[in-house]
């Protein structure tokens, strides 16, 4: 396997994650007026949110090597669609999107990905989904599986996403854990920690500047 398409291996496999597993069977005690109830709570707040940062929490199964990788890190989002996030040690990665433009920096390799970013991507990167919360009822069937908890299955195809569950907060910023079901058997999981909304997050942010030497693979070529 040559540099490239190692790298292209690597990028693949580290833009993959994120929760706590959640139960998926369908509560026959949920009222359609709770669905509803919540739905609207979610948007309405989403609605209103400029800029939202915070720590995660990440466990992810691969399904094809049968492994469970847990990491953490910090994200910074800022609409409309400007998102950067950071893992922590041992992980040295860096993911900024603004717009449709994605650097993901390795930096014990000091090498730089660059690719385009479309909704097919949220699969692969799933905290991204946080930007797009405000019109969950026309981009997804929603149940209610549990008081604090809705069950989302994409209307149209949103890369390999087959269902998203997202667990509630009672006051706050709406979104405590989502979990993503992908079409290969993969569990992304992510708990949310630490949030603040609206802190006036600077442009820069989610500006990108190549480091000296740093070995750039622009995959959009």
């Amino acid at each position: 396997m040559n540099t490239i398409q190692d790298s292209k291996f690597k990028i693949q496999n580290l833009i993959i994650c994120l929760l706590i597993t959640i139960p998926l069977a369908v509560s026959s005690g949920a009222s359609a007026a709770g669905v509803d109830d919540l739905v609207n709570r979610i948007q309405k707040e989403f609605s209103r949110i400029k800029d939202i940062s915070g720590t995660f929490s990440q466990s992810s199964y691969i399904r094809d090597i049968e492994e469970t990788q847990k990491y953490s890190g910090r994200f910074f989002i800022k609409k409309p669609s400007r998102m950067m996030w950071e893992y922590s040690a041992p992980r040295d990665e860096k993911v900024i999107i603004n717009n449709t433009d994605t650097w993901v920096y390795k930096k014990s390799l000091n090498q730089v990905m660059k690719m385009k970013f479309t909704k097919k991507a949220y699969s692969q990167v799933p905290i991204a989904l946080l930007d797009s919360l405000e019109n969950i009822s026309s981009d997804f069937d929603i149940s209610m599986t549990k008081d604090n908890a809705l069950q989302l299955r994409p209307k149209r195809k949103v890369g390999m996403i087959k269902t998203l569950v997202i667990e509630t907060a009672p006051k706050g910023f709406p979104v405590k854990m989502f979990t993503i079901f992908d079409t290969y058997g993969n569990i992304i999981m992510i708990e949310l920690d630490n949030i603040k909304i609206n802190s006036g997050l600077d442009d820069s942010l989610f500006v990108f500047k190549v480091p000296p030497g740093a070995e750039v693979f622009d995959m959009g070529e």
